[in-house]
């Protein structure tokens, strides 16, 4: 799987159902060359405010992942 086709995900929690947000990254290893966890930029309702500080990110472990679908990456978050 390509980046290209993460990068257009929308991410939901698996316990609750709501949508988190969407990958903007990932963060991998340069030793073993492998994904340690996916970036997730959060949907905010007041987006204008960000614009200073930039965008609310979440960093999800791939251990978290539960599933990665043609539409969406359903993670388990135990302490959102």
């Amino acid at each position: 799987m390509r980046f290209i086709s993460l990068q257009s995900k929308d991410v939901v929690d698996g316990t609750t159902g709501a949508k988190i947000g969407y990958v903007s990254d990932l963060e991998i290893d340069p030793i073993c060359h492998c994904i340690q966890a996916i970036i997730v930029e959060r949907f905010t309702p007041l987006k204008f405010i960000c614009i200073f500080k930039g965008p609310p990110i979440l960093i999800v472990p791939i251990e978290n992942i539960i599933t990665i679908g043609e539409d969406v990456i359903i993670v388990n978050l135990p302490c959102l």
